[in-house]
């Protein structure tokens, strides 16, 4: 996890960069590095994870890059030093298709003057947070709130998922592609592939000297991360806020392979509650929320300044600030599995209203392909909710669900194996290995339930 912010220096005007600086500065508490270059400013904040410290903006041949997030196959582009190093020569080699040849969680701005070109590039599910704007010049910033209430811009719009943008320096669109394309022919017979696939998500997203860590709870989602995690040894800590979750599925996960996982529970007190939704309320970037992108009239975009009572976020909150006391910074979501692997249903029947598919797979998958919970309507927003926390504690959330070999592997298993249970390889996973969980159950991240006086 880092920040940016690159704006037209004559659009400063008399603000103040520390104090533009001061949120931004969350996500990247490490190293703060700003230069101005033909006329721009560009700012970058560092969260060190692994390799050498390398500080941004990446600067060549006239062409400057800043780039938030972890690229894991860097080292198949040549003997560098840390991932972002292998961008601008990336670029020179196959111009804006270059983001295509990525394999990890980013968002990317690089400004090429020799050919005054701007290029702005989200990952497959645009993971990390990338906003711009455009008045006499371009405004961009991992954080929306510092374009709509410091440099008071209007027309703001966030990067969408799996795309990639070119513009000139005068704002105008040139060309847009996209990151990755999916095959949509579902002719796998069995989870032996997605199973493996899984397992590389996972071990490459764990390979760092940092500590790791999950949220865990009694359903599949974060279950099956724990299951993985142990079975390929893997230290880490897990968190479970008591207030819905069925606890006698809790205690048989912590006694499986235990000395690989220490978990933590947590009893929320209405005082650590309301102090925690404090929190967030008065710090949190503006995020999409679920609840509000219903309401298009007062708020069009879905963007609201704050979590307007999403309790989920000030539970994430409260366990994010323990883990960071612990020393854990590097967060394994279980974000993704609801929207791909039944969009919140199963066997015709709907867990939420907002589902498209009713958990039901036709046998032709493009008739479906892609359903709105896939790339955008809740995946948008619980990916918002959980980067939005994250940046409060300079914590770094990776997503191995989200992996595009995982996904790929997923879509082209047969209708049969998708239909058959409820998270299927999931399912079929924690079944194989022996490990505890609830068939067909949906009971969600309930925090604000059941807190103690």
């Amino acid at each position: 996890m880092c920040s940016f912010l690159i704006f037209l220096k004559s659009l400063q005007g008399n603000k103040n960069i520390d104090k533009l600086n001061k949120l931004l500065k969350l996500r990247g508490p490490d190293y703060t590095n700003m230069i101005d270059f033909n006329n721009y400013t560009f700012l970058h904040n560092l969260l060190h994870i692994c390799g050498k410290v390398t500080l941004q903006p990446f600067i060549k041949d006239n062409i400057v890059c800043l780039f938030n997030g972890e690229i894991y196959n860097y080292k198949s582009f040549g003997d560098i030093d840390s991932d972002g190093c292998c961008l601008i020569d990336l670029y020179l080699q196959y111009g804006q298709e270059f983001v295509t040849k990525l394999d990890g969680e980013f968002a990317i701005a690089l400004f090429d003057f020799n050919k005054n070109e701007v290029i702005l590039s989200s990952d497959i599910f645009g993971t990390k947070p990338l906003f711009y704007a455009y008045e006499n010049g371009f405004i961009i910033s991992s954080f929306r709130s510092i374009l709509s209430k410091d440099f008071n811009m209007i027309n703001i719009k966030q990067i969408e998922p799996n795309t990639c943008l070119k513009f000139n320096l005068d704002g105008q669109l040139i060309n847009t592609i996209s990151i990755h394309k999916f095959c949509l022919k579902q002719k796998k017979n069995n989870f032996d592939d997605w199973i493996l696939a899984f397992e590389n998500a996972v071990k490459k997203r764990a390979d760092t000297n940092k500590n790791i860590f999950i949220t865990l709870s009694s359903g599949y989602d974060s279950g099956c991360l724990d299951l993985i995690l142990k079975k390929l040894n893997i230290t880490f800590a897990s968190y479970t806020i008591l207030a819905r979750e069925r606890i006698d599925t809790i205690r048989k996960r912590l006694d499986y392979m235990k000395e690989y996982g220490k978990n933590h529970f947590i009893k929320l007190t209405e005082s650590e509650f309301d102090e925690s939704k404090k929190y967030v309320e008065n710090n949190i970037d503006e995020i999409i929320s679920p609840i509000l992108t219903q309401n298009k009239n007062k708020f069009p975009d879905g963007f609201v300044p704050h979590t307007n009572n999403t309790w989920a976020a000030y539970g994430l909150n409260y366990i994010f600030d323990r883990a960071k006391e612990n020393n854990s910074i590097i967060y394994l979501s279980g974000q993704g599995p609801d929207e791909i692997m039944g969009d919140y249903g199963f066997d015709g029947k709907k867990f939420k209203h907002y589902s498209q598919l009713n958990g039901v797979f036709p046998k032709k998958l493009s008739s479906v392909f892609p359903w709105n919970n896939f790339f955008n309507g809740t995946m948008r927003a619980f990916i918002s909710k959980e980067e939005g926390v994250a940046s409060l504690h300079g914590i770094e959330g990776r997503y191995p669900y989200l992996d595009k070999n995982v996904v790929q592997e997923y879509l082209w298993l047969s209708p049969d194996l998708k239909n058959g249970n409820y998270k299927s390889p999931l399912a079929h996973y924690m079944k194989i290995n022996n490990y505890a969980f609830d068939k067909n159950v949906k009971i969600g991240f309930k925090c604000h339930q059941k807190l103690k006086k």
